[in-house]
């Protein structure tokens, strides 16, 4: 497909990991993208001097099985445990290895407060 979403994967297949975020960072895009929903919300940005203490975290199935966990907040990737082939990160095997466990710790840290979105890629289902 030629979108633009086609078009940065194309462009950041070859790229290190470094490059990639590059690619991301200075993607029109994607900036176009994050301001038109931004625009949507009813709250008030932030200023940009205000410590945020938000980020993003995604559990990922390779194809290995592996069920990642993806933290903004870590160096790297976490292999929280091995999935059926039949598993998902939706199973229940996977909500119990990732984002069942990640809850429970954000819940028992000092915020005790819980504020998310949840973003899913996949299929159409046309």
């Amino acid at each position: 497909p030629s979108t633009n979403l086609a078009k940065l994967i194309t462009d950041a297949l070859p790229l290190d990991p470094t490059a990639r975020a590059r690619l991301i960072e200075s993607s029109p895009s994607i900036a176009r993208a994050h301001a038109s929903a931004a625009a949507q919300g009813d709250t008030a940005a932030p200023s940009a001097e205000d410590r945020i203490d938000l980020h993003f975290v995604a559990f990922v199935k390779s194809a290995e099985n592996n069920l990642w966990e993806l933290d903004g907040r870590r160096k790297g990737p976490l292999n929280r445990g091995k999935l059926g082939a039949e598993d998902d990160v939706l199973s229940e095997k996977a909500l119990d290895l990732g984002a069942r466990k990640f809850m429970q710790r954000e819940a028992e840290g000092d915020g005790n407060e819980m504020r998310f979105s949840l973003v899913a890629l996949a299929p159409t289902m046309d």
